[in-house]
């Protein structure tokens, strides 16, 4: 990569990068490809001890006027826009109707609240189980559908772990705790009395 291209539309010269910082750009851009979670993807371009910060723990403004910063914060916002995090440039102008009250979390906090991927939770957006926003590119979970949604899963779980229950251990259980408690009683009793 000899050249790369930013959202602004600013084109880079990256023939003085090292063989190193293109390895690293790569690298960037394989973790996009492979659909790595945007937080995961931004914390290696940009975050301590990246190459882009030169191994520092914090950044300056020379630091962030460099083409290996500039290309590395791009490839980060473009996999942020991908996954519906970040508002594409486009939809800059819908950026005041999002809801500021809390009641909102975006697709990959709800796909870790509820225990489930990212995808699963598009899945069940499309179906309606999941109260969602869409504005522009992004989409954003309600959040007390998500919280409904964790809830309707784990009683689902629990039921089916149930059901799966041969009925003989089932019927059997209680039985067996009452002759535990029997036991244990006794064994009080006739330790007390010894």
């Amino acid at each position: 990569m000899k050249t790369y291209t930013l959202l602004n539309g600013k084109t880079l010269d990256l023939s003085e990068l090292s063989p190193a910082e293109r390895a690293f750009l790569r690298d960037l851009q394989r973790m996009v490809e492979q659909d790595i979670s945007y937080f995961e993807i931004e914390r290696t371009a940009i975050g301590p001890g990246s190459p882009a910060l030169r191994g520092r723990q914090t950044i300056d403004r020379r630091t962030a006027a460099t083409p290996l910063y500039l290309v590395a914060e791009d490839i980060g916002t473009r996999a942020g826009i991908k996954q519906g995090l970040i508002l594409a440039p486009e939809h800059e102008h819908l950026r005041g109707e999002f809801p500021t009250d809390g009641s909102q979390i975006s697709a990959t906090q709800a796909a870790d609240l509820i225990g489930i991927s990212r995808a699963a939770v598009h899945k069940a957006i499309k179906a309606g189980t999941l109260q969602a926003l869409h504005i522009g590119n992004v989409t954003v979970v309600n959040k007390k559908s998500a919280f409904e949604y964790r809830q309707r899963r784990e009683t689902a779980t629990e039921a089916l772990a149930e059901a799966e229950e041969p009925v003989g251990i089932r019927r059997a259980r209680p039985a067996a705790a009452k002759a535990r408690k029997v036991r244990v009683t006794r064994g009080k009793a006739g330790t007390a009395e010894g």
